[in-house]
């Protein structure tokens, strides 16, 4: 809400959710960086964006890509990594040195009202499975020059915001198979779990993983959709609600339906009234 240099992307932070620094720059030498997750309504516009907002590559397009566009008045300076992204058992993004990617630079000036180039690209013959990366773009902030403004007693000082964007990098194998399946769903103590496992050889992005707890006639109790994100190839991501204590014993079904771009996976689990305590 879950990179490129300077602070670059476009609004579509769906699938790549920037983050920033805010520093007060009266302090500059002596607080450190403080990256927080921001969300297209925070209210903290970004003065430039990146193009495209994601990357394939294959065997037939080893190399590709990005535009950072400086649409503001200010020069903007960044730094670019490259990491490997897996996942851990709970579906936490885990990142690594990337060993088999190359890319340009890695220290970026941006103009006011120009744009520049970052170019990627993947060494080594294609896998039987989908490697995936993030492309991390950092603005490196300028301290501003303080302007204390001493009334009454106290300072007022600047503030600089620092952006991070990390996008998406997808290196497809030859033939591609996407696919997955609900692995397991258990309730303990009124708390419901999902476990949503990826079985073809490509990543999928899920859209929302809903929850429907249904009584014995049929009738819908509580309804809860959780927000989804990418399952890589391979891994299994974890997720879970808590249902109403007023309503957990008048369940006899749950219903579970995870949403992805292509295709649905649905689950049910039988409810017993031990679930709602034990």
């Amino acid at each position: 809400m879950e990179g490129m240099s300077n602070s670059c992307l476009n609004k579509n932070w769906k699938s790549t959710p920037p983050t920033f620094t805010a520093i007060n720059s009266f302090t500059w030498l002596m607080i450190s960086a403080l990256f927080i997750t921001l969300t297209p309504s925070a209210g903290f516009p970004a003065n430039f964006s990146i193009t495209p907002t994601s990357l394939d590559l294959s065997n037939g397009a080893k190399s590709g890509a990005f535009s950072v566009i400086n649409s503001g008045n200010d020069k903007l300076n960044c730094q670019i990594e490259v990491k490997e992204w897996s996942q851990d058992a709970n579906g936490k993004d885990v990142y690594t040195e990337a060993r088999d990617m190359v890319y340009f630079p890695k220290i970026m000036t941006v103009n006011p009202n120009e744009q520049r180039a970052i170019r990627i690209g993947v060494k080594g013959a294609p896998s039987l499975q989908e490697r995936t990366y993030r492309l991390f773009v950092e603005e490196i902030p300028s301290p501003k020059k303080a302007t204390d403004e001493k009334s009454e007693g106290k300072i007022t000082a600047g503030l600089t915001i620092a952006f991070r964007y990390a996008i998406p990098i997808f290196v497809r194998p030859v033939r591609q198979h996407e696919s997955g399946s609900i692995e397991h769903v258990e309730m303990s103590k009124g708390t419901i779990k999902a476990l949503v496992g990826n079985t073809g050889n490509i990543h999928f992005k899920l859209l929302g993983v809903t929850f429907r707890g249904k009584a014995a006639d049929g009738n819908v109790l509580f309804s809860q959709e959780v927000a989804g994100w990418y399952v890589l190839q391979g891994l299994s991501r974890a997720y879970e609600v808590n249902v109403p204590r007023e309503l957990c014993a008048n369940l006899a079904t749950i219903e579970l339906t995870a949403q992805s771009e292509n295709f649905n996976l649905n689950g049910t689990l039988n409810v017993h009234k031990g679930m709602c305590t034990q």
